[in-house]
């Protein structure tokens, strides 16, 4: 029970990590945007960001192999990867555009939204029925938002939809594990 719990815990912190990070970085990019800031979001902001939190995720993480077999046999993994890759190439494009990227980053919501579904399966609890409806909402309201504020709505609605949660959780997580050392 200890290392699932543990397991659990570790999860739940790089995924909030890695929440606030995407946060950082659309909100950059909505800044670098609407402010024109002579600086290349790609290399600064983005490359710099994700290539030193892949490497801390991996080394933080060090998933074990048991855990690993578990997702690789989940029955909607290809589809989830699929989704994945099409929301990064998503933002990627919104990345590269100068017009109009409300668009991409209102379907990279959406497949948000279809990920959240699809990793629970039959098993649909109410709280990923929450989630997958909050990133629908979110795609919403992207789409009705003119370029560079529809970056700026992407990263509050990462913001609300995953990070806030999941710091909420590892808070909750520390004050049981510190209530039951004081027991």
């Amino acid at each position: 029970m200890t290392y699932s719990s543990n397991t659990s815990s570790r999860s739940t912190f790089i995924l909030a990590l890695w929440s606030l990070l995407f946060t950082k970085c659309f909100t950059l990019e909505y800044l670098v945007r609407h402010y024109e800031a002579p600086i290349s979001s790609l290399s600064y902001i983005w490359a710099l960001s994700i290539t030193m939190a892949g490497v801390a995720t991996v080394v933080y993480a060090n998933i074990q192999a048991e855990v690993r077999t578990k997702l690789l046999k989940h029955p909607d993994f290809l589809v989830v990867l699929a989704l994945a890759l099409l929301i990064v190439i998503l933002v990627f494009k919104s990345l590269l555009a100068e017009g109009e990227v409300s668009h991409s980053l209102a379907l990279a919501a959406t497949g948000l939204s279809i990920i959240q579904l699809l990793m629970h399966g039959k098993d649909l609890k109410p709280r990923a029925i929450g989630i997958s409806i909050s990133w629908f909402v979110a795609a919403l309201a992207i789409l009705n938002t003119a370029q560079p504020q529809a970056f700026f709505v992407f990263a509050m609605s990462i913001c609300i939809i995953s990070f806030l949660p999941r710091l909420t959780q590892l808070v909750s997580l520390r004050r049981s594990k510190l209530n039951s050392q004081a027991s």
